[in-house]
C-alpha cells in the first residue's frame, strides 16, 4: 500500500468490492446449476465442471474476479514488495516445471486427499526430500497443491487437472525447456545492436539461447547426439530433463544420434493447448452424452462462439496443422466435416502413426482426414475449400512473413470460401475500440486475466519474433494480404477467431 493512500485509491476500493460481489453472486448462482455438485465441492467436482456449460455469464464473471485480484493487489500492496515479489516469479514457474515433468500430480493422485509423505515422494521423483518439501510449499502458496499435514502433499483442484493429461503436460513441459533459456537470453537480444531491431526468425534471444543460427522449427526437427543431449550442446540452454532426457539416452552410446525430445513435446503441447484455449471455438450448442463420454476433459464445454455445427459438410484446411490437434477435436465433434491436415513432414508423421490412430482411428478409416505436406508460405495446393484455418500460426511470425502466408491462402480460396484465424487479439490497459472493456476500476483488458496472452506474446517475441497483434495490426495485415475482415469472434476464451473473406466487387 502507498504511503498516503489517496481519495482515489478509496474510491477504486470500494468500485471494487461492488464489481467483485456482484461477480462472486454470479459464479454461485452458475456454479448452482452445475449437476450433482451437492452441499460438498470437492476437488474432482471442481475438475469436473471444467467440462460443464460455460455460460457467457460465468465466463464474464470468473474474468472479472481474476481482473479483480490484480487491481486488489495493486492498491492495497506495499510497491516495493509487490516489485520483489515479481522479480523472482520466475522460481514459481521453475518450481511448476519441476513438479510437472516428474508427473507429481499423477503419483499424489493415487492416495487422494490423505496425501503423500514428502518422504514417498522424495523416492519415486529422486529429489531429496527436504528440497522437494520447499518446492511444492512454493506451489502450495500458489494455491497449486496442497499441503495436507506437515511434510504430507495431495492435489487440489487446480493440480487435479494434470492427473494423467500428458497433452496439459507438454504444453507446461514446452515453456521449461528452450523457451525458458530464450527469456532468459530476450535482455541482451532486444539490447543487441543487430537482434534487436530485427524480426527475422533467425535473429531472436532462442538463437543466442541455443547457441544455433538455425531457426526454432529446423532446430526441432534436427538429430542430436545423446551426448550433446546430456550436456546441452554447450549452450545457455541446458536441454530437457526428468522422463524426456530419461527415455531419449536410455541405454544408448554418446555417439547415438536421436531426435530432439523437444520435437514431440511441441507436438502434443499443441493438442494440450487446443484444449485448454480451443473449447469456446469447438462445440454446438446441444449437447451429445455419447461424444461426452469419449471427449477428454476441458473439450465438453458444450457451446459455440463459432458456428461449426452451420458448416455441414464442409471441407477444413488445417494450414500449419501441426499434428492437427484442433481438428481432432471437431472430427469428435461434427462427424460430417472433413479435414485436410497441412505441415511439414515430421509433425505429420507423427499425427499419421501416433496422434489419430490413438485418439480417433475411425476418421483414418473412413478418409474423414488426409495429411499434406504444404510449406504454408507458398500457394495452398488445395483450391476453394470451404474453410482454411490458422490457428496459433500468425503470431509465429512478423508482418512481412504473415502478409506472404496469407497471400497464399487468398490465391486458394473461391468466391464462397473463408479463412478463420485462431489468435490471441490484443486489448491494452486503456481499452482497444472494437474489443469489450472491462468495468471500472480494473484495466480495460482485464489485466490479471490477460496476463497469461502478454506473457505468451513475450515468448513469440523471444523465440520467433513473433507477435501477438490488435484489431488494427490485424487488419493491416489481412488487406494488404488482398482479403477483406470481416468479423471477429469473441470467444469465451484468452484467444479469438477473425472470419477473413475475399474482396467484395467494388470494395
Amino acid at each position: 500500500m502507498a504511503s498516503s493512500p489517496t481519495v482515489r485509491d478509496v474510491h477504486q476500493l470500494l468500485q471494487l468490492l461492488e464489481v467483485t460481489t456482484q461477480a462472486v453472486r454470479t459464479v454461485i448462482n452458475e456454479w448452482s446449476k452445475i449437476p450433482s455438485a451437492g452441499d460438498k465441492v470437492d476437488d474432482q467436482d471442481k475438475r469436473k465442471a471444467e467440462t460443464q456449460i460455460l455460460t457467457r455469464e460465468l465466463f464474464e464473471a470468473k474474468r472479472t474476479l481474476i481482473s479483480a485480484t490484480g487491481k486488489f493487489v495493486e492498491l492495497v500492496a506495499t510497491p516495493s514488495e509487490r516489485v520483489l515479489e515479481v522479480s523472482s516469479q520466475y522460481n514459481e514457474s521453475r518450481c511448476l516445471h519441476i513438479a510437472v515433468g516428474l508427473r507429481v500430480a499423477d503419483i499424489l493422485a493415487k492416495a487422494g486427499d490423505i496425501g503423500v509423505p514428502v518422504d514417498q515422494l522424495s523416492d519415486a521423483v529422486g529429489i531429496e526430500a527436504q528440497k522437494l518439501s520447499r518446492v511444492m510449499r512454493c506451489l502450495c502458496s500458489i494455491h497449486i497443491f496442497k499441503e495436507v499435514r506437515e511434510d504430507c502433499f495431495a492435489n487440489n483442484g487446480i493440480s487435479a487437472s494434470l492427473i494423467h493429461n500428458e497433452a496439459l503436460r507438454a504444453y507446461v513441459m514446452m515453456f521449461s525447456f528452450d523457451l525458458y533459456s530464450a527469456s532468459d537470453a530476450l535482455p541482451r537480444a532486444l539490447l543487441d545492436p543487430e537482434l534487436g531491431p530485427s524480426y527475422s526468425v533467425k535473429e531472436t534471444a532462442f538463437q543466442k539461447a541455443a547457441n544455433t543460427t538455425a531457426e526454432r522449427w529446423n532446430w526441432l526437427e534436427e538429430e542430436v547426439t545423446v551426448a550433446e543431449l546430456q550436456s546441452g550442446s554447450g549452450s545457455a540452454y541446458p536441454g530437457p530433463f526428468g522422463p524426456e532426457l530419461t527415455q531419449a539416452v536410455d541405454s544408448k552410446s554418446p555417439e547415438t544420434l536421436v531426435k530432439r525430445p523437444e520435437h514431440a513435446v511441441f507436438g502434443l503441447a499443441m493438442v494440450g493447448g487446443g484444449r485448454v484455449f480451443g473449447v469456446a471455438h469447438l462445440f454446438g450448442m446441444r449437447s451429445c452424452k455419447s461424444l461426452q463420454r469419449s471427449m477428454p476433459p476441458l473439450t465438453l464445454l458444450l457451446f459455440s462462439d463459432y458456428p461449426w455445427k452451420s458448416l455441414g459438410e464442409a471441407l477444413v484446411v488445417d494450414v500449419g496443422g501441426g499434428v492437427g490437434g484442433f481438428c481432432l477435436e471437431l472430427s469428435h465433434l461434427y462427424p460430417d466435416l472433413k479435414f485436410i491436415v497441412q505441415d511439414r513432414p515430421p509433425a505429420l508423421e507423427q499425427a499419421k502413426t501416433e496422434i489419430w490412430p490413438q485418439q480417433n482411428p475411425r476418421a483414418v478409416e473412413e478418409g474423414r482426414v488426409t495429411f499434406m505436406p504444404h510449406d504454408f508460405f507458398d500457394e495452398n495446393p488445395v483450391k476453394g475449400a470451404d474453410v482454411y484455418w490458422l490457428r496459433y500460426i500468425l503470431h509465429d511470425w512478423s508482418d512481412e512473413y504473415c502478409i506472404q502466408i496469407l497471400s497464399g491462402i487468398r490465391k486458394s480460396m473461391g468466391f464462397n470460401s473463408r479463412l478463420l484465424i485462431c489468435d490471441q487479439v490484443m486489448n491494452t490497459t486503456l481499452g482497444f475500440e472494437g474489443i469489450s472493456s472491462a468495468p471500472e476500476p480494473l484495466p480495460a483488458n482485464y489485466g490479471y486475466f490477460a496476463r497469461y496472452s502478454h506473457q505468451r506474446d513475450i515468448t513469440m517475441m523471444s523465440i520467433i519474433n513473433g507477435i501477438e497483434r490488435t484489431p488494427a495490426q490485424f487488419e493491416r495485415i489481412i488487406n494488404l494480404a488482398g482479403l477483406s475482415l470481416s468479423k471477429i469472434y469473441d470467444c469465451r476464451s484468452q484467444v479469438s477467431v477473425v472470419m477473413c473473406e475475399l474482396p467484395k466487387a467494388g470494395k
